[in-house]
């Protein structure tokens, strides 16, 4: 349909063009007749042909010069386009002149740029897929094969009613971890493709770090750890209540995954002007200075966290939980243990 409409312009234009110069060559040739009949001085008849004909051969010339001058001008529009399907940002007209061929130039310049951040966008994902699926299938294999052998190990009548019971705790035990992994995952994807929409709204942010202190308390008394909450006032928040515990929760359990035992977490909530302070404080195994840009990274573990139980998710999920909130978490630590610090907006409705 649109070559159909192209051609149908091309060729009014084509007939207009064929038009005009007839009319043009008719009109001269009516004012020669006209001025033979009414002068009969040849002279002057000379002088209209001779006019008459420099006309002509004008017209023709300027013709000859626009054919040229457009032949250029496409080929220069054809290498601007070029330019785009090889994804390059180079100048085919001059920026200086204030043209309308420069304004086009300066879309398409633009428009490529955007093309190559879309593509290496694209090139990125691809490249998060790939790993995301190198994780995840590292990550499950642990506990598939585990619970795969230890089934076929229950398969034998010959163990005794002590070995069949541990063998279905080590299978229980796989489970657990198969569940909480893919539990994990679902939130993370679920986060990074903003399926979930947080919806904050003002409520008591001691109220929610209490919240996900309580759910670890079982957590923390079987290691005999102590978690202190300080808080001088009951600071009001513009919080998603759920997710906000969820962030928290994370960090805390990390806390007593790697504090020994009857140690103490303290945990102070501190308010500010522009936003407010959450200190988690641990007295764990601390974290390497070198491995600080990376604890937050997806399924990251530490060279000396691997005694413990983990996937390396939750402090993944409580930096993108945070900042999807407008905040962001900090770190320090040592060999006495580490600090988390999350900050939260004070931001009004």
């Amino acid at each position: 349909m649109k070559k159909n409409y192209n051609d149908n312009v091309l060729r009014d234009f084509n007939n207009y063009n064929l038009f005009f110069r007839i009319s043009i060559i008719t009109l001269c040739i009516i004012f020669n007749v006209i001025i033979l009949f009414v002068s009969k001085d040849l002279g002057i008849n000379y002088i209209c042909i001779g006019f008459t004909l420099i006309i002509l051969l004008g017209f023709y010339i300027y013709e000859k010069l626009f054919e040229r001058y457009m032949s250029k001008i496409l080929i220069k529009l054809s290498d601007m386009l070029a330019t785009i399907s090889d994804m390059k940002e180079e100048e085919v007209f001059s920026e200086i002149d204030d043209s309308l061929f420069s304004k086009l130039q300066y879309q398409t310049i633009k428009l490529t740029k955007l093309l190559k951040s879309q593509n290496l966008k694209i090139e990125q994902d691809k490249e998060e897929i790939k790993s995301l699926i190198s994780d995840i299938s590292h990550q499950l294999k642990t506990p598939l094969a585990s619970m795969k052998m230890y089934s076929e190990f229950l398969k034998d009548e010959g163990i005794t009613k002590e070995e069949r019971e541990e063998f279905n705790k080590v299978i229980i035990t796989c489970l657990d971890k198969l569940c909480f992994l893919v539990e994990s995952m679902i939130k993370m994807s679920r986060l990074e493709s903003s399926v979930i929409n947080l919806r904050p709204q003002r409520y008591s942010i001691n109220e929610t770090i209490i919240s996900a202190i309580t759910q670890l308390h079982k957590k923390a008394q079987n290691k005999n750890i102590n978690i202190n909450f300080y808080s001088k006032e009951d600071i009001l928040l513009i919080h998603d209540k759920n997710w906000t515990m969820e962030a928290i929760f994370n960090i805390i359990d990390n806390a007593i995954k790697y504090s020994p035992k009857e140690s103490e977490i303290n945990i102070s909530v501190t308010s500010y002007e522009m936003f407010t302070r959450i200190d988690i404080k641990d007295e764990g195994i601390g974290i390497k200075e070198e491995e600080m840009p990376k604890i937050f990274s997806r399924f990251y573990r530490g060279e000396n966290t691997y005694d413990e139980e983990g996937i390396g998710i939750g402090l993944y999920l409580s930096r993108e939980i945070i900042t999807k909130e407008d905040g962001y978490i900090k770190v320090s630590s040592n060999s006495n243990g580490s600090i988390f610090s999350v900050y939260l907006s004070n931001k009004t409705p």
